[in-house]
């Protein structure tokens, strides 16, 4: 595939079949009780957020997450009372990563401003590139669905595991 010279070519990494229960699992601690979230997290530098509820629930607790990855959809359908004001846009379909969504994430992670970030489309992977590009430490808050908040702690071990997981994705232009 030619891309020298093309800017607006963008690729994406695609979930194959064969990963998508083993990406349906969590991947850290399973929170069933906010106020058990709450504390687990009292104390932590760096808190990212993926997901609406995950983000506006820690909100309405007057916890301020680091990074805030939303996309204004609960479940499929369109998630009332946001309390986050995005200051960055990106398009990202479900069952994939776009190059340029990875390669935001990587800059968001490398600035020291907290930021929201608000995808078109689909933020549950986005779970993959805050893992391998997070500092140690670095703690990532995601919904799971019909079960509660998971809280994944970015150490050697996650992102090796992560990125072993990364490196099945098949490849495409998007």
């Amino acid at each position: 595939m030619e891309i020298r010279n093309k800017p607006e070519v963008d690729l994406c990494f695609e979930v194959p079949r064969e990963l998508r229960k083993e990406l349906s699992r969590p991947y850290g601690i399973l929170f069933t009780k906010v106020v058990s979230l709450l504390n687990f997290l009292e104390g932590k530098r760096r808190v990212i957020t993926i997901g609406d509820v995950v983000t506006e629930t820690l909100l309405e607790n007057d916890f301020s997450p680091f990074i805030a990855v939303v996309d204004g959809k609960t479940k499929r359908t369109i998630s009332t009372g946001q309390k986050v004001k995005p200051s960055f846009f990106v398009k990202n379909e479900p069952g994939l990563l776009r190059l340029e969504s990875i390669k935001l994430v990587e800059r968001l992670l490398n600035s020291e401003t907290p930021s929201v970030l608000f995808v078109d489309g689909e933020e549950d992977l986005f779970v993959i590139p805050f893992v391998i590009y997070g500092r140690l430490d670095d703690v990532i808050v995601y919904g799971q669905p019909n079960a509660g908040a998971v809280a994944l702690e970015v150490t050697e071990a996650m992102k090796w595991r992560v990125e072993d997981i990364f490196k099945r994705f098949t490849v495409k232009k998007c």
